[in-house]
């Protein structure tokens, strides 16, 4: 089928919005029971990119950009340009299908917090056909394999599949499960009765690797041996393994990042302590926090201006370098936060 798509002609929009303008194509799916919405839109053709856009396939021309699957709102400028990034030749034709493939999806936080209770949530209801899945996504095609997501049901983004229905996932933040706790604790039992747990109990820190480390962690180490801490390397493990070791943690330790993901798997009223640096601070996992009622302690490296290299720099480059900048933790602070956060475990 011949098609052409000019991003500059490109509409973004939300589903329910077209549902609105083409009442006979599209309607909602709802799933009150966990606040959630899909929209089934019939006969179109999905591009597959870092977004979904797709063309009405019953005549026109007109292209939309579905806002949905862009989680937050300063991203949307970009929707237009980043969806005219795949258009290969050829189209695979569907029955049905489920786009998983926003931006970010590589990531674990965003993976397990934006993508996976959606598509849980899609399962559930019986739904046996396939998804659209993110290019070299090692943490996604882990937890298909979790949850038994057979191969077969596995496509690609960045083909272009006509579907007779395509089901459009809600727009959902990371940050909003939060206020979402049924579909918090239904994602956490799907992820405890994929990995199981472990008995008894265990204080552990969780190294991060690569950038925003711990710079002084010869000194951190010392003070969480004292208190009986073991240490966790989330790359040496599957994230099956990974997910099933924090399930007996009475306190879990580790500097900000997506390996704070798995505190949603910790025991409910542990200690979750995050150590964060002084130009990046961002709570990402309070749906965690809520949810299981951790006894939460965000430990932030003390303010030194001296690390801005450049006086003239501006705020936002001066904290975007924060976001990469390793971290520096005073051992005595943390050894005062032990004392009380693990008085009486």
């Amino acid at each position: 089928m011949p098609f052409a798509f000019d991003p500059k002609a490109a509409v973004p929009l939300f589903a329910n919005e077209y549902c609105a303008l083409h009442p006979e194509r599209a309607r909602p799916f709802a799933l009150k029971h966990l606040n959630l919405t899909f929209h089934v839109i019939s006969d179109c053709l999905c591009l597959g990119s870092s977004q979904q856009a797709f063309l009405p396939a019953h005549g026109g021309a007109l292209p939309y950009i579905l806002k949905d699957s862009c989680p937050y709102l300063a991203n949307e400028h970009g929707l237009p340009g980043i969806a005219a990034g795949a258009l290969p030749g050829g189209v695979v034709e569907l029955d049905e299908a489920a786009p998983f493939f926003p931006p970010g999806a590589q990531n674990l936080w965003h993976w397990v917090a934006e993508s996976l209770p959606k598509l849980l949530a899609l399962e559930q209801t019986g739904y046996n056909g396939p998804y659209i899945l993110p290019q070299d996504s090692r943490v996604a095609e882990e937890t298909l394999d979790l949850i038994g997501i057979a191969p077969e049901r596995r496509l690609r983004a960045g083909g272009v599949y006509r579907v007779r229905r395509l089901l459009v996932p809600p727009r959902l933040s990371g940050f909003t499960l939060a206020d979402n706790m049924p579909l918090t604790a239904f994602l956490r039992q799907s992820l405890l009765d994929a990995v199981g747990g472990l008995p008894g109990g265990k204080r552990c820190y969780v190294r991060r690797v690569g950038t925003r480390v711990i710079a002084n962690e010869e000194d951190l180490l010392p003070v969480l041996a004292d208190f009986g801490f073991e240490t966790m390397v989330p790359e040496e493990l599957s994230l099956k393994e990974q997910l099933r070791y924090m399930t007996n943690a009475d306190c879990s330790l580790m500097p900000h990042g997506a390996n704070a993901t798995l505190t949603l798997l910790q025991k409910p009223g542990s200690v979750f302590i995050e150590l964060f640096g002084n130009r990046y601070v961002s709570y990402n996992n309070m749906h965690a926090v809520r949810l299981l009622g951790l006894r939460y302690h965000a430990a932030v490296e003390d303010l030194d201006l001296s690390s801005c290299r450049d006086p003239l720099m501006p705020v936002g480059a001066y904290l975007e370098e924060g976001a990469r900048a390793d971290i520096i933790v005073d051992p005595l602070h943390v050894r005062i936060l032990l004392e009380t956060a693990l008085a009486g475990i």
